[in-house]
């Protein structure tokens, strides 16, 4: 089992973080699109590292388009020596319209086009051949000598691999179709992972003639050094299982697991402003169903290998609350034993 972490910090600290993440034996260091643009950290994990991967998990696809994504991930693949990952999402429709003023329409279909398109474009600047991606969404059919990069820069590890993240069937089975890893959702227990995201990637696969892909999960976890910072992590949990249940499209994440009525009363409650009250909702069972209790970093590791092990390929830790590093180090250290 590889283990990830993810970093999230001011690009003064990252150099540190990255290198302090390196050292502590992560096999992966991830960044996501929030705050800050999720590219430039890697920048700097590349220049300050040698071995650990480096991957965006996510960077928002279609608040960008094929060339400028193809650019990009050349560029990490090629300044990290072949050890970049480019994870891309879709985000959801109102943050594509309103927040980024970028056009939105069947999402899966778009991402299937996009990553073909990506291909496409370096499969050009690797063989000097001709573009003509000729896509539903995407054209892309004009690459002059002056705007292609030297082959040379990534011939000795090749274009990076493209991750998709999805929750619903059909995304997930563009992602056995076309990418070469899958992120699952922070929310999705293994019963989802088990009863859906699996078999719609092998699904995806076998309509590609390709293999399936490996899975990363970011599961929640609960950590702390004494029963306050543990309450504190249970209600970080808590309320961000109120946020992402309060997604329409995460409705089959509750049904897995027997709580898909309590969708709609978050969504509402989340159109009103009723953050408070959301969380109110989210009982312990629930809590638990969804995140791992790793107060012990032993016990906690083996009931993330028990709950994933037989389901994913890599494994990070998702905190939404301020979590010791130290702590996920060790638990880190665990999983591996």
């Amino acid at each position: 089992m590889l283990v990830d972490t993810t970093i999230v910090t001011h690009l003064s600290n990252m150099a540190d973080a990255a290198v302090a993440a390196e050292e502590a034996g992560y096999d992966g260091v991830w960044t996501f699109e929030s705050s800050h643009d999720p590219f430039l950290p890697l920048m700097l994990a590349a220049e300050h590292t040698t071995k650990v991967e480096i991957g965006t998990s996510i960077a928002v696809a279609f608040a960008r388009n094929p060339l400028l994504l193809a650019s990009i991930g050349w560029d990490l693949q090629s300044y990290s020596r072949g050890r970049f990952i480019l994870g891309l999402g879709t985000q959801i429709k109102p943050h594509i319209e309103r927040r980024y003023s970028m056009p939105w329409s069947r999402p899966a279909a778009r991402m299937h086009d996009m990553i073909s398109a990506i291909r496409e474009i370096w499969q050009s600047w690797e063989t000097g051949g001709r573009l003509d991606h000729r896509g539903e969404f995407y054209t892309h059919t004009l690459m002059p000598p002056l705007f292609r990069p030297n082959p040379d820069e990534v011939q000795d590890f090749g274009t990076p691999p493209i991750w998709l993240a999805g929750v619903g069937p059909r995304m997930t089975e563009v992602a056995g179709e076309v990418a070469d890893g899958f992120l699952s959702h922070p929310l999705c227990p293994p019963e989802f992972l088990r009863e859906t995201t699996v078999p719609s990637l092998m699904a995806g696969a076998a309509k590609a003639g390709r293999p399936v892909p490996a899975i990363h999960h970011s599961a929640m976890v609960i950590v702390g050094h004494d029963d306050a910072e543990l309450k504190v992590a249970r209600e970080g949990v808590r309320k961000q299982i109120a946020f992402y249940g309060s997604t329409p499209a995460y409705r089959p994440v509750l049904d897995s697991v027997g709580y898909g009525d309590l969708g709609p009363r978050l969504h509402e409650l989340s159109r009103t402003g009723g953050w408070s009250e959301m969380t109110k909702l989210v009982g312990d069972q629930l809590v638990d169903a969804i995140a791992v209790n790793a107060a012990d970093p032993v016990a906690g590791a083996a009931e993330l290998l028990r709950r994933y092990g037989p389901l994913v390929d890599r494994l990070g830790f998702n905190t939404p609350y301020q979590a010791d590093p130290a702590l996920l180090v060790n638990l880190s250290r665990a999983v591996r034993a």
